[in-house]
C-alpha cells in the first residue's frame, strides 16, 4: 500500500534529471522536473548507496558491487537489511498496529480467542501492555517500558524471549526508508526503457 501510494503520489511525474559517472561511481538526481519536492539524489559507489534529499540522508551497505544491475532485484526487506547510517529513527511506532500484534500474541499464548477468557493475571499482563503502547510514541520507549513490565511480572510464561517479541511490535518501517527503495526501482526501470529505446 505505502509502496503504491509512493510510486503513484510523490514518484508520479519523477525522471532522471541528471546522471554522471558509470558502474563503480555514479550520482544520479531523481526527481519531478521544474519542481524540488521529493528530490532524490542516489551515489553508487563501489558496494555502497549513499542517498541525500528531501527525504533525509541515507547510507547501505551491500555485498555486492552497488549497480542498478543488482540493485533492481532487491526487495525492500533485503534492500532495508543493508542500511548501515541513517539520519532518522529506524522504526516509526504504530499503536494500532502494536495492539492489534499483542492482542495476537496473548491470546495464542493463553490459548483463548477473547480477552474475556483470560486468567485475571494474564488480563491484568495484557491491560498493562496495551497501556505502554498507548502511552509511548517512539519504538524504543515502548521496548523499555515492555522490558520493566517483564521485570515486574508474576506471570510464569511471559519471560524474556516473550517480552521481546512483545516489544517489536508496533514496528512500522518509516516511508523514507520504502521512498528510497521504490525511487531506485523507478530509476532502474527508466536506465532499462531507455536501453530497450536505442537498442
Amino acid at each position: 500500500m505505502q509502496k503504491k501510494e509512493i510510486r503513484e503520489r510523490w514518484f508520479d511525474n519523477h525522471v532522471i534529471k541528471r546522471i554522471e559517472g558509470e558502474n563503480g561511481f555514479q550520482r544520479i538526481s531523481w526527481g519531478e522536473k521544474g519542481t524540488r519536492m521529493y528530490q532524490v539524489d542516489y551515489i553508487l559507489s563501489d558496494n555502497m548507496v549513499f542517498v541525500t534529499g528531501d527525504l533525509g540522508d541515507a547510507a547501505y551497505s551491500l555485498t555486492c558491487q552497488a549497480t542498478f544491475e543488482n540493485i533492481k532485484d532487491f526487495d525492500l526487506s533485503y534492500f532495508t537489511g543493508k542500511l548501515s547510517a541513517y539520519e532518522r529513527r529506524r522504526w516509526d511506532f504504530d499503536y494500532t498496529l502494536a495492539q492489534e500484534q499483542i492482542e495476537e500474541y496473548i491470546f495464542d499464548w493463553c490459548d483463548v480467542s477473547h480477552f474475556d477468557q483470560l486468567s485475571e493475571d494474564d488480563n491484568e499482563l495484557y491491560e498493562e501492555l496495551l497501556y505502554a503502547a498507548r502511552n509511548w510514541d517512539l519504538q524504543d520507549h515502548f521496548e523499555k517500558a515492555v522490558f520493566s513490565i517483564w521485570e515486574n511480572s508474576n506471570v510464569s510464561w511471559f519471560d524474556g524471549e516473550a517480552a521481546s517479541c512483545i516489544s517489536d511490535c508496533g514496528k512500522r518501517l518509516p516511508r523514507s526508508f520504502i521512498a528510497y527503495w521504490v525511487g531506485l526501482q523507478m530509476v532502474a526501470e527508466q536506465l532499462e526503457s531507455k536501453k530497450e529505446k536505442t537498442a
